[in-house]
């Protein structure tokens, strides 16, 4: 991963790839570098989701999740944060309890920022 404050699109694309493992050890090294750049990887979360919520529901369902990532106009940043939640969907979603039942696995603002509030403390 870079060692720039901002993520430019390879290592955005590529901090998806990391584990979590990976991660705690270069916290141990470099922990305001590691900060930073989840809270780049959060600040574009927010600012995607209105993207990724095509129908408006206020919930990033798995279909508008795989829409996105068959429409050849995402660009390849946008791509590989769409795997990240397709991949922990499940984890992201069970962060808060919006009371909508429909949604079990549907992502909502509160869930992201729940996950990154959980991911920051662990540092």
């Amino acid at each position: 991963m870079s060692h720039s404050q901002n993520l430019d699109d390879d290592d955005f694309a590529n901090a998806w790839l990391f584990s979590q493992s990976d991660s705690i050890q270069s916290v141990e090294k470099k922990p305001n570098i590691v900060q930073q750049n989840i809270e780049a990887i959060r600040a574009y979360a927010y600012e995607a989701f209105d993207k990724l919520d095509t129908n408006g529901n206020g919930f990033i369902e798995t279909s508008e999740l795989y829409a996105a990532l068959d429409d050849s106009g995402t660009s390849m940043k946008e791509k590989s944060y769409i795997m990240f939640l397709l991949t922990h969907q499940e984890e992201i979603s069970d962060c808060e309890d919006e009371g909508v039942a429909e949604m079990v696995n549907g992502i909502s603002r509160l869930d992201i920022d729940m996950y990154f509030r959980l991911i920051l403390n662990r540092f």
